[in-house]
């Protein structure tokens, strides 16, 4: 379409209307997908008229019209993180864009009224929470008219614990499998804050309570030899053996490396266990045991969450309940 002044001119739903022999009432109920009550004759007639005039609707207009964007909010806690999330975000963004969304990502400030408040003026359809938001900013969110994805029902697994307390627990056990050890649990030393830490050193200190063991230790590792140093120095006990639960591999790795300036054999003296399951944990000598995160899981309920959102219907339970998602990869250090 071309305008006085010999422009294209982006056609409306005004135009769909006018070309289907509809009103503009019709052409928005169907392509918003609630056409169902509408002819299939009538559906053909718009679709076909939408395509033929390369008709996109307006996100804008469609806000005004709903109260809602066309965007989905990724709320990434303020903390450092590895392939893993960015696999996560890759793959959320793919599939937004199956059902015609946009992808924001927003990372949770120190304040969490203010990180709530900057994800509501989105104005999205839906907020992936990956350790950025509450339970009382979801319940603030569905109370907006934004879903929270994962739904806050599924942030358990099934036995009704949280994740990160089950990757302690994991962690603690295969510290634990050759006998008795005091557990430390090595966080990583960051000015920012740590969504996932807490929970983990819970589940550490969940075994060790039940086997009568010590409370767990805990230290803040930087990545650096001169501190790693200093940090594990702390914990250790000549002619001891401890067990070291690290945030994640690279601090397992800085672990290491502290160990072998102090002198300490490893697994013997020093056994540590990471998270993550990355390359370059794998690439050390010793290998590193970690933990592995089978991600698949959880994107099989983002995706679910999703559809449900999308075609205004109740979540659809996926068949995870019971799935085993951690794995310890076993190597040379534990």
């Amino acid at each position: 379409m071309v305008t006085e002044t010999g422009q294209a001119r982006r056609p409306t739903s005004f135009d769909v209307a006018k070309k289907a022999g509809v009103s503009r009432a019709t052409v928005s109920h169907i392509l918003n997908g609630q056409g169902s009550r509408f002819p299939e004759e009538t559906r053909n007639r718009v679709l076909n008229a939408a395509s033929e005039l390369k008709y996109q609707p307006s996100p804008a207009g469609r806000a005004l019209v709903t109260g809602r964007s066309d965007v989905i909010v990724v709320v990434m806690p303020n903390t450092t993180f590895g392939s893993n999330l960015q696999d996560l975000v890759d793959e959320v963004t793919r599939l937004a864009g199956l059902h015609g969304l946009s992808v924001v990502v927003r990372f949770a400030g120190r304040d969490p009224a203010e990180t709530l408040a900057a994800v509501m003026n989105f104005r999205p359809v839906a907020v992936v929470n990956f350790g950025g938001l509450s339970r009382d900013d979801q319940t603030t969110l569905a109370a907006s008219g934004a879903a929270t994805i994962p739904s806050a029902a599924r942030d358990e697994d099934a036995s009704g614990k949280d994740p990160n307390f089950l990757i302690g627990q994991r962690m603690a056990e295969e510290l634990l499998r050759d006998g008795p050890r005091p557990l430390v649990f090595a966080a990583l030393l960051d000015e920012r804050t740590d969504p996932f830490g807490p929970a983990r050193y819970a589940g550490l200190k969940a075994v060790t309570d039940a086997r009568g063991l010590p409370q767990p230790a805990r230290i803040e590792v930087p990545l650096d030899i001169v501190g790693a140093t200093l940090a594990v120095d702390t914990v250790s006990v000549e002619g001891a053996s401890i067990g070291v639960a690290c945030y994640n591999d690279h601090v397992a790795i800085a672990v290491l490396a502290a160990g072998r300036t102090l002198g300490l054999a490893t697994p013997e003296d020093l056994a540590v266990i990471g998270v993550d399951a990355t390359e370059v944990g794998q690439l050390v000598s010793p290998r590193l045991t970690t933990i592995a995160l089978d991600n698949s899981v959880l994107m099989r309920k983002i995706a679910a969450d999703l559809e449900a959102v999308t075609k205004h219907k109740a979540p659809i339970q996926t068949q995870d309940a019971g799935r085993e998602f951690l794995t310890v990869i076993q190597g040379e250090t534990s």
